[in-house]
């Protein structure tokens, strides 16, 4: 158990080193980190399911300044458990927004480090002009932010499993039918947050072929995506040349 713990805490503290020394790589993803996370534990086919649902709710979120929610340590630890007490979807996603409600605090106890730590010696260098000094310093401060995510991951995946159960166990059946139907809403709700700052009325006819080849067509997802890709291609290399038009 400690073992897939600490794995699980890897990932997270994978996940949490992106932006300070990977740049913005997109990796701090649950369609990412999930997978990862279910390569490790040895059910890959559950990470990619639990990841692309997490994804689906957490689209509109970009790990950039103050966020509403901590998406690399909902999404690693709600997989984790999900996949270590053979937990469904619905319920990794019930696990995984409230743990990454609360793991929050953890950015802004990382924030507190920073200011009083790392930030005077990064001036301190910067006024002597050791340029190795800052180098390291950064590496330093996102090492440090990697090592408490991943140290509050191991501690909630191993701690957790047991306790995780027996909450869900204790869960009266209509109120856990709720959070499941709960649980299938939110994608939509994620789409529809993510759209009201990215839809434009010209694509409408890409949203509704999404729609519909599932619907009524019975198209897998697979088979949507798929289909996704050949109308981007189509679209791509015949749409006239908006530059040429100008």
């Amino acid at each position: 158990m400690l073992l897939k713990a600490f794995l699980v805490s890897l990932v997270a503290a994978y996940g949490r080193l992106e932006q300070g020394w990977m740049g913005q790589q997109m990796i701090a993803r649950p369609i990412w980190l999930c997978p990862l996370v279910g390569l490790l534990l040895g059910d890959l086919q559950q990470g990619i399911i639990i990841g692309g649902s997490l994804e689906l709710i957490w689209a509109g979120v970009v790990q950039v300044g103050a966020t509403p929610t901590e998406v690399v340590t909902g999404s690693t630890v709600a997989c984790g458990l999900a996949i270590i007490n053979n937990l469904s979807v619905a319920e990794a996603i019930t696990i995984a927004i409230p743990v990454g409600l609360l793991a929050t605090l953890i950015g802004t106890i990382n924030n507190t480090i920073t200011i009083a730590v790392w930030s005077p010696m990064t001036n301190k260098a910067v006024d002597h002009g050791n340029t190795k000094a800052i180098w390291w310093l950064g590496l330093a401060g996102c090492a440090t932010q990697a090592l408490m995510y991943g140290i509050a991951v191991f501690l909630a995946v191993s701690a957790g499993s047991a306790a995780v159960q027996a909450i869900i166990d204790g869960i009266p059946q209509v109120i856990r039918d709720g959070l499941s139907n709960a649980s299938m809403i939110l994608p939509a709700v994620g789409i529809g947050i993510l759209m009201q700052f990215s839809f434009d009325k010209k694509f409408v006819g890409f949203f509704l072929v999404g729609f519909l080849l599932p619907t009524y067509m019975g198209f897998g997802s697979v088979a949507t995506a798929l289909t996704g890709v050949a109308i981007a291609l189509i679209y791509f290399f015949l749409k006239p040349n908006e530059v040429e038009d100008d």
